[in-house]
């Protein structure tokens, strides 16, 4: 059975860019500290002390997020998501990614991902509160932007059904055992759907956290999970060194550290996955820029990501990646099959110079465009790799998440940081409180 992901690293070797790329030598000099990291990822899987990893295997937790999502359909049109972070950014993207493959599911609509007043007027607006359901997702059930939020979706619910049925249009998605809102679904009656103690909020998305509003909108999300145990049994079994999200974690580690390539850009092509590209963002900033190594020393390490979108950013961003400083390590995603067999006209044949295009499938065009951009880099000795994936489905999605949130932990073991844990942000939000307690 063909893989769902492939990982061509072949333009991130020095034989491809000199020296700005990694050395034969420099990747066996590392293969034991490569193995090592994986060796400690695995042992704080098996140790419980992240859980992520074994998402795929959760299939009671599957069903039962499917039957909860199931029943809520027949009752409701819309499902209003809540949420900030990892709680909103992988149901966003998976959803972009899959709407075209949804069946008999609501309408998902998100909000609670910033306190944009106007924005989130425009949103909830438009609901027609007696068929909309909500599913606020938080955690610890005090995180401001979607708590806030949904103080105002209740009360225009309330105010719509009354009180005593709006229990019925809630999901709330949180803590399993404590916390604000897992206290406030249990007085008022919500369906309550746990987030894993042991799974922070970035490694959440094959979660209930991502699950239950994807399973609302009628995507297999049985799917998803196959994909990313695909992923996962590939990990558990290979050796580091012959593992893809293993290496990307090393290529890019070592492009930070040995070569000051600290800029490392995600530009998948295809729109579908731009919501995608946001994600990665965030598992990859927040995971990976840190104050503090393991040992307590300060060492203020972390990669800068950019989320680029082809062939769009061939025309705003990769003038700076071709000239600018080579201090950036760009991947593609490149899906093989499109849904559109979309052609651009044969009357082409008489326009001169764009005779060329006629008959042409798009699909081809921006392959042929991400293929033309990576070889330019690499003529430039601009280092670039190329995700592939055969098409756009619950099963490559699900690869792609597990795919990232491996090469995001080994990463972090090969920084020597704690990839798990965000004092910046709390930081941040102890500071906001005071000006609204003041």
């Amino acid at each position: 059975m063909p893989k769902p992901i492939r990982y061509d690293h072949k333009n991130m070797l020095r034989e491809a860019v000199g020296l700005h790329g990694a050395s034969k030598n420099e990747l066996t000099r590392e293969a034991t500290r490569l193995e090592t990291a994986k060796h400690g990822l695995l042992e704080d899987f098996r140790k419980k002390k992240q859980g992520w990893l074994g998402c795929p295997d959760e299939t009671k937790m599957a069903e039962k997020t499917i039957k909860l999502a199931e029943r809520k359909s027949k009752l409701f049109d819309t499902c209003l998501v809540l949420g900030i972070g990892g709680s909103d950014l992988g149901a966003r993207a998976a959803h972009q990614a899959l709407a075209h493959t949804a069946k008999h599911g609501m309408k998902l609509v998100f909000a609670g991902g910033n306190t944009d007043p106007d924005e989130l007027e425009t949103v909830l607006a438009g609901l027609d509160w007696s068929k909309t359901l909500i599913n606020i997702i938080s955690k610890s059930g005090e995180t401001i932007e979607p708590m806030s939020a949904f103080l105002v979706a209740r009360e225009r619910l309330v105010k719509t059904v009354g009180r005593k049925d709006a229990a019925r249009h809630i999901v709330a998605t949180t803590d399993a055992k404590e916390g604000s809102l897992r206290k406030l679904a249990e007085k008022e009656g919500y369906d309550v759907l746990p987030i894993p103690k042991n799974i922070g909020g970035r490694f959440s998305v094959l979660t209930p956290v991502g699950l239950f509003p994807l399973a609302c909108a009628g995507i297999d999300i049985k799917k998803i999970l196959s994909g990313a145990d695909s992923v996962k049994n590939d990990f558990v079994k290979n050796k580091a060194t012959k593992d893809p999200a293993c290496l990307f974690a090393l290529f890019h580690v070592l492009g930070d550290t040995e070569r000051r390539q600290n800029i490392h850009v995600l530009m998948p092509y295809s729109s579908r996955l731009q919501e995608f590209g946001r994600w990665f963002r965030q598992i990859w900033a927040e995971s990976l820029g840190k104050k503090y190594n393991s040992d307590g020393d300060v060492v203020h390490v972390g990669p800068t990501p950019i989320a680029a979108l082809g062939a769009t950013d061939q025309h705003s961003q990769i003038q700076l990646y071709m000239e600018g400083p080579n201090n950036k390590l760009v991947t593609f995603i490149e899906v093989t099959r499109f849904d559109s067999r979309l052609k651009v006209p044969h009357n082409a044949k008489t326009i001169g110079d764009l005779k060329f295009l006629a008959g042409l499938e798009f699909g081809r065009i921006i392959r042929a465009e991400l293929k033309g951009t990576a070889d330019a880099l690499t003529a430039n000795k601009r280092p670039n790799g190329r995700i592939v994936v055969a098409d756009i489905s619950p099963k490559t999605i699900g690869a792609l998440f597990m795919f990232f949130e491996i090469a995001t932990g080994i990463a972090g073991r090969l920084y020597s940081i704690n990839a798990y844990d965000q004092p910046g942000v709390e930081e941040g939000k102890v500071a906001t409180r005071s000006y609204l307690t003041a």
